[in-house]
């Protein structure tokens, strides 16, 4: 992964992601509030990176790791 989700700003992975987030809703970082991207940009760059290898899953916010 190349750290897309990662904050710029503060370097946590902590996404405010609204209940009924849309492709285009604004995230931003839970931490300290910078912008992310759009929840679609971030689903899409998450979803580019990810193999079968990985085993990882977003899924409503939530990174889930198959074993």
């Amino acid at each position: 992964m190349d750290y897309k989700l990662e904050c710029k700003t503060c370097k946590t992975i902590l996404l405010d992601i609204p209940a009924e987030a849309t492709e285009e809703t604004p995230i931003h970082c839970s931490t300290c509030g910078a912008y992310l991207g759009s929840w679609g940009e971030l689903q899409d760059d998450f979803a580019r990176q990810i193999t079968d290898a990985d085993a990882l899953e977003l899924k409503h916010g939530i990174i889930i790791k198959h074993s």
